[in-house]
């Protein structure tokens, strides 16, 4: 508690400066002074939910071959361009917690799903100035070592001003001795006809940023029934064309982590873990998809039933039969993640970041120990 209330009260402070006023970008600036270990092996940690912060513990703990570089998703963009702290409190833990076992600490600053909010921060001067001086407040703090800006959604209108206001970003936080990494949506090639993943122009972000994160997931979502996230196949493309316009020691593979159960009402994402107490309970078949017919696919099916009590009324005879309840579920395991992690090695990129730990399979940091 003491180290959780000497962080607040910095950030407190930190809030209280003046503010500075952004200014243009100046390309004799050189990147940050310190860089990020290499390779990095990162994760985005939901805000406002303990459980992952608990398996981080566990994680830290246990494994030498752990997380360098962590990015709790700290902070929402208001209207106005100022930034809302999503979870304080936790966070301070977090960051504690990271700078005793020589963990970066990279806050995500994200839109939500709702890009409106960054569509007009990027169009009006007077917001984004606010906005970029918002970002610099959190920076400064000494317990940060850079930023992570996530901004999805953008229409493809939004490319040049998206690209204008990183550019500008990386210049502010290399003169305070911070790295930025930037966020970005998963594409083959510049324009693959997607959009919500056209404003985000690799290259030139790639110039400016010290990261740039692919979001190599949902390839398939979870409507349209039973299917793989992210069959490696795809990741491997998507990370060849990044590394073919993007520096490769600046590109970071970004994984997921979670499963998608199909065969109820809704279609809950889960841990791997979960998935383990499903197959404890309900049994079912466990299989590994090595391959499909465009290349390696690498995820994991569970499949099993349910058998749903029937309601009855008071009249046992009138009973409505029992219903069985087919579930499937993808998911992924250790194997996968040595799949994606042999992408980062054969194209030497900067390393991966996962969406989101919490209870995945622990099997996976034996991958990282033979790097």
């Amino acid at each position: 508690m003491r180290h959780s209330a000497r962080f607040l009260i910095v950030l407190s402070l930190t809030a209280l400066l003046c503010l500075v006023a952004a200014d243009p970008p100046d390309p004799s600036l050189k990147s940050a002074t310190t860089p990020p270990k290499s390779p990095i092996i990162g994760a985005w940690l939901r805000s406002g939910s303990r459980d992952p912060l608990r398996q981080l513990v566990v994680i830290l703990a246990t494994h030498v071959h752990a997380y360098n570089e962590v990015s709790a998703f700290s902070y929402t963009v208001e209207a106005n361009g100022s930034l809302t702290a999503n979870d304080p409190v936790n966070d301070a833990v977090l960051i504690d917690l990271a700078r005793n076992n020589d963990v970066r600490v990279v806050p995500t600053i994200s839109s939500t799903w709702d890009a409106r909010n960054i569509v007009t921060m990027l169009k009006d001067p007077k917001i984004r100035a606010n906005h970029l001086n918002a970002i610099l407040k959190v920076a400064r703090s000494p317990n940060i070592d850079g930023i992570d800006i996530d901004y999805e959604n953008l229409p493809p209108e939004s490319r040049q001003g998206f690209t204008e206001f990183i550019t500008s970003l990386a210049v502010l936080l290399h003169r305070e001795g911070k790295t930025l990494s930037v966020t970005v949506p998963a594409k083959v090639r510049d324009n693959d006809g997607g959009t919500i993943n056209s404003f985000a122009d690799y290259a030139a972000l790639g110039v400016a940023a010290d990261q740039v994160r692919l979001m190599a997931y949902e390839y398939h979502g979870k409507s349209g029934g039973p299917q793989p996230n992210a069959p490696v196949w795809w990741m491997r493309q998507v990370s060849t064309y990044a590394a073919s316009v993007i520096p490769p020691e600046k590109v970071i593979l970004g994984i997921h982590l979670y499963a998608y159960d199909w065969g109820g009402k809704e279609t809950p994402a889960m841990w791997w873990s979960d998935v383990q107490a499903l197959k404890e309970r309900y049994g079912g078949k466990e299989t590994f998809v090595e391959k499909d017919d465009r290349g390696i696919l690498g995820e994991s099916t569970l499949t099993y039933s349910i058998i749903r009590s029937p309601m009855c009324p008071s009249d046992f005879y009138d009973c409505a039969p029992y219903k069985t309840e087919k579930h499937t579920v993808w998911f992924v395991d250790a194997k996968y993640v040595a799949l994606a992690w042999q992408i980062v090695r054969d194209l030497k990129l900067g390393g991966m970041v996962m969406w989101r730990p919490g209870g995945e399979d622990p099997a996976m940091w034996d991958v990282f120990s033979q790097q």
